[in-house]
């Protein structure tokens, strides 16, 4: 059961309906669901209020409108806030105070945020009642909708914290402020409204202010993260880095696909665990390990966490093997992101795997400001081996010189990958705004 719109919006003046929250609420009328809620939002392009007649044809139960914009006619129960994302914001933190969760951890970095976070759901469930956003619902207004969705017999919240401009890790800290934080990585990403990487570290770092905060687990071989939490009291290091906290070390040099291994062990503990997991790349030991360390810190051994996570599947986009033809071909979905950390991540991991024909499909990588080109062109090195590389985007060709297929958009892309026969794996990567996600969808039909 959830709570009651008479509990949550108290203060709201009106004739609020005595009825439980929706299980479900969206901010896309496309994304309603029977008996869910639908938050109308007034963005720069377009305003949701205009598709209320869509939500509630959708099955919207309940309708969550800027005050003085109520629809006439509706038969659903309609609440009106002065501005709904930051007042519902507010009723959600309210929420937490009055839900006495066991603990809420938050995740930030510049990648790796929804892997770390699935996977912890996955170590977490068997021992607690663990309630998590069920996509990358990593903004204010997405946080919010987990939270407003969250069963009163949750024990842990886990909520992902995302950021294109200053500010706004400080504003999900104040208002929905974790026990436990994660911090994934600080990469080059979102530099245009963050400028440098020293920006992008500023705001992850934000996320320590919390007022609740009792452990901060970190990415230990990452420099930036590395140096900053270099003194940190209650701070755990998790990485390959030797003087971590949880050490992570491979015992292959190459990449079986479709399975990852690698061990990790506590120093405090002298607990060891081997992991064995069916996800891409040895770049997502961290995201996993980072996950175990995170549940051992719950009393969970880190062999329920191996044991936990040896069935996990890669989310779609996010390091997705898929067997082809009878596994005489694989193809990785890597397509759902890409920036200069994640796209190196991918492309060694290919370069370790021995098959007889590789293929690259590379989105351009977007949002990295004025040094754009020069991220481009640092990844030449990295293509080497490939034997066809198709990079889309208008940026490429600035930043690359050589024998690759240059194209305007994916479906180009998909026409000239159509024209290759001969290749064994496929790598597709990039930017999800490039759309190659939907090249990934031809070979899903």
């Amino acid at each position: 059961m959830n709570m009651k719109l008479k509990e949550l919006f108290a203060d709201v003046p009106g004739n609020i309906a005595d009825v439980e929250f929706p299980s479900h609420l969206a901010t896309d009328s496309r994304d309603v669901i029977q008996g869910g809620a639908f938050v109308a939002l007034e963005g720069e392009r377009t305003d949701g209020h205009n598709y209320i007649p869509q939500a509630v044809a959708n099955g919207a139960g309940l309708l969550i409108v800027r005050k003085g914009k109520k629809p006439e006619g509706v038969t659903v129960p309609v609440v009106e806030l002065d501005d709904p994302e930051r007042d519902l914001a507010e009723t959600a933190s309210k929420k937490l105070k009055a839900h006495n969760l066991r603990d809420i951890i938050g995740i930030t970095g510049s990648v790796g945020k929804t892997t770390t976070r699935a996977a912890l759901q996955k170590v977490l469930s068997p021992r607690f009642k663990v309630h998590a956003p069920e996509r990358s619902f990593n903004t204010l207004i997405g946080c919010t909708s987990t939270i407003m969705a969250m069963p009163l017999e949750t024990e842990i919240l886990i909520l992902e914290f995302g950021a294109n401009k200053p500010g706004e890790i400080k504003e999900l800290t104040r208002y929905f402020p974790p026990s436990i934080a994660i911090l994934t990585a600080v990469a080059p990403v979102h530099l245009e409204g963050f400028g440098t990487v020293e920006g992008v570290l500023k705001e992850k770092m934000e996320i320590t202010n919390s007022a609740n905060l009792r452990k901060i687990i970190f990415n230990n071989d990452n420099e930036y993260l590395c140096e900053a939490f270099r003194y940190y009291v209650r701070s755990m290091g998790v990485g390959e880095n030797k003087d971590s906290d949880f050490v992570i070390s491979h015992d292959t040099s190459e990449y079986a696909l479709p399975a990852m291994s690698f061990i990790l062990a506590c120093r405090l503990t002298q607990e060891v665990a081997r992991f064995t997991v069916n996800i891409w790349g040895r770049h997502n030991a961290v995201p996993l390990s980072l996950a175990s360390a995170t549940a051992h810190e719950l009393d969970i051994s880190l062999q329920e966490c191996a044991d936990a996570l040896s069935d996990f599947q890669a989310l779609t986009g996010r390091g997705r093997v898929m067997i082809l033809d009878g596994g005489k071909k694989f193809l990785v979905d890597d397509a759902y992101n890409a920036n200069p950390a994640s796209m190196s991540a991918s492309l060694e991991t290919f370069a370790k795997v021995k098959c007889s024909g590789k293929v690259a499909v590379l989105g351009e990588m977007r949002e990295l400001g004025e040094n754009s080109v020069k991220y481009h062109s640092e990844l030449s090195p990295l293509l080497e081996g490939i034997d066809t590389v198709i990079l889309v985007g208008k940026i490429w060709p600035e930043a690359l010189k050589g024998d690759y297929i240059f194209v305007d958009d994916w479906k180009s892309a998909l026409d000239a990958l159509r024209k290759i026969d001969d290749w064994q794996g496929l790598l597709i990567k990039g930017s999800n705004s490039i759309g190659l996600a939907n090249i990934v969808k031809e070979f899903e039909r």
